[in-house]
């Protein structure tokens, strides 16, 4: 990726990220509610952070690819599908890997956990805890989009919208806007809206263990680990024994992971598969 590209990034992340803000102002899901002073500072250092990384990892694998002249399978085009039956499977094959599956592990194991709980410690949701995500995550994220792509050959043209639509709904499910019940209802039933997602942000450890989808819900519908949004507007943020010191400040965010048990961990016990359990 060219610095041309990555500020283009930037500016069109940046203006949905604004748009969303807009919104959050107009309608509300909570007014008037408290958060921890600094957290807007440190989510939005985070979010730089992330910006970067991901550059990158970007620039990195490319310069990789041309230097050992690597080339995909292309599953699909020895097919024979046409382009538009590859740009959809490609679509939900990188939704389902980098969307459901890298955050589902990311709450299964604990290891795993005690970066993840960076993104969950944020006492109140809004659009700056979008890329409030440990560094770790980023990179465990980025590879369950990266090793699809190459085994399978997925289309670029598949990797650039599921990654342009999935960073836009990541903005707006975080952000704090209220959606009337009927209109969620018949959004949820397929697309993952800011009340579904607001669930997934529960202190309530069978509520954040749910709803792990970022843009279609019919992965945590089929593997059952859907969870109506019902509960939205009376849900508690936040993890119940993370310091409060921690939560609005950047250092100690990065931190965090290294210091102690994971808050996963003390809840649930340290063997990943009781913790599987509890997410299904």
């Amino acid at each position: 990726m060219t610095a041309g590209e990555f500020l283009t990034n930037i500016a069109i992340l940046s203006t949905i990220m604004g748009v969303a803000a807009l919104i959050e102002a107009a309608v509300p899901m909570f007014s008037g509610r408290a958060w921890t002073r600094g957290r807007r500072a440190a989510n939005l250092g985070l979010t730089a952070v992330v910006f970067l990384l991901n550059w990158s990892l970007s620039s990195a694998t490319a310069v990789f690819a041309v230097a050992m002249s690597l080339q995909p399978p292309a599953f699909a085009r020895g097919l024979g599908l046409p382009m538009s039956v590859q740009i959809i499977a490609g679509f939900l094959i990188l939704d389902f890997s980098a969307g459901y599956l890298a955050h589902r592990a990311l709450h299964v194991f604990p290891i795993l956990w005690r970066f993840h709980q960076v993104h969950h410690s944020d006492d109140f949701v809004d659009v700056t805890t979008t890329y409030r995500t440990h560094p770790v995550e980023t990179v465990w994220r980025f590879l369950f989009v990266i090793v699809p792509v190459w085994i399978i050959g997925i289309p670029a043209a598949a990797v650039v919208i599921q990654r342009l639509v999935s960073a836009a709904n990541g903005i707006f499910e975080h952000g704090n806007i209220r959606l009337s019940t009927p209109v969620d209802r018949v959004l949820s039933s397929i697309w993952v809206t800011p009340n579904i997602h607001k669930i997934h942000h529960s202190r309530e450890l069978s509520e954040t263990n749910s709803n792990y989808a970022n843009v279609l819900t019919i992965y945590d519908r089929l593997l059952g680990t859907f969870t109506p949004s019902s509960r939205a507007e009376s849900v508690v943020y936040g993890l119940d024994d993370v310091d409060p010191a921690q939560i609005g400040s950047f250092g100690a965010l990065l931190s965090m992971p290294f210091e102690g048990k994971s808050s996963l961990t003390e809840k649930s016990g340290s063997d990943p598969a009781h913790v599987d359990t509890i997410s299904t």
